[in-house]
């Protein structure tokens, strides 16, 4: 998470917020790390002032917990407004296919070395995985709903105030009003188009034009190890995995129905 002086943004994997970070370290920095260069000194300088200035609490910027959720939001900076990220859950699942970490990292995933097909699954594999033995890995020892994608079971873990409870119950939340009562209240970028998202949030905190302008005209930037991708999601699916993912994650296209493809 990035705790600044106006609001806290919370960072759901593959969901946009190692572009988000970076854009608010420009934003209320000055300078933003790229990992596709060499680091000034100049910047290595800035950072360590930055860091200097944090241990005085006099810093308008923290990056801690870089995955922590709203329920990690340290009390001193419960009041300030929540930002997010959403994604287009079949886009979702592709980027998570794509980026491999699980290739690189097998032990992190149940069952996953001792799977014959690794490290060459398919996506409907790797699919088969993440919506099965997967779902309980942010919440071990909790009877998760087995009808539900792990895609919501991480929506729920960072932006809801009880996720083990409500993992279990997900039925229960049949209204957007029953909903709002278990989210923290956020406002959501979406990935799809997170460079006007983000510079219209900031434009409530941020003055400065020309640094709302360079939000907006700044490319995407990827995670370390991160490839850019060619080809559509829908090129990923059959119809039989659209409908799994689509009733797998019904909560998502409840609350953002315009990531439901039929629409």
């Amino acid at each position: 998470m990035v705790i600044t002086k106006d609001f806290v943004f919370i960072h759901m994997p593959k969901t946009g917020g190692t572009f988000v970070t970076e854009m608010l370290r420009k934003v209320y920095l000055g300078y933003r790390w790229r990992s596709d260069e060499s680091i000034p000194l100049k910047v290595k300088c800035r950072h360590l002032r930055d860091r200097f200035l944090r241990r005085l609490s006099l810093s308008p910027w923290v990056d801690r917990n870089k995955h922590g959720s709203c329920n990690d939001i340290p009390r001193k900076y419960k009041s300030l407004p929540i930002l997010g990220c959403v994604r287009n859950p079949f886009e979702w699942y592709v980027s998570s296919y794509e980026y491999q970490w699980w290739k690189r990292h097998p032990e992190e995933y149940p069952g996953l070395a001792d799977n014959p097909d690794f490290p060459n699954l398919s996506f409907g594999q790797f699919l088969q995985l993440q919506n099965k033995a997967w779902l309980t890995l942010f919440n071990p020892g909790v009877a998760v709903d087995p009808t539900i994608g792990r895609f919501t079971t991480l929506f729920i873990n960072f932006y809801f105030r009880r996720p083990n409870e409500i993992l279990q119950s997900v039925a229960n939340l049949e209204s957007k009003e029953r909903i709002a009562e278990e989210m923290y209240p956020v406002t959501f970028l979406h990935t799809e188009t997170l460079n006007p998202d983000l510079s219209k949030y900031l434009s409530q905190f941020v003055s400065n034009t020309r640094r709302r302008g360079l939000v907006e005209s700044e490319k995407p930037i990827l995670p370390a190890g991160a490839n850019r991708r060619k080809g559509h999601w829908r090129d990923y699916y059959d119809p039989d995995l659209i409908a799994e993912i689509r009733e797998r994650d019904r909560l998502i296209f409840s609350l953002f129905p315009a990531y439901d493809t039929e629409q």
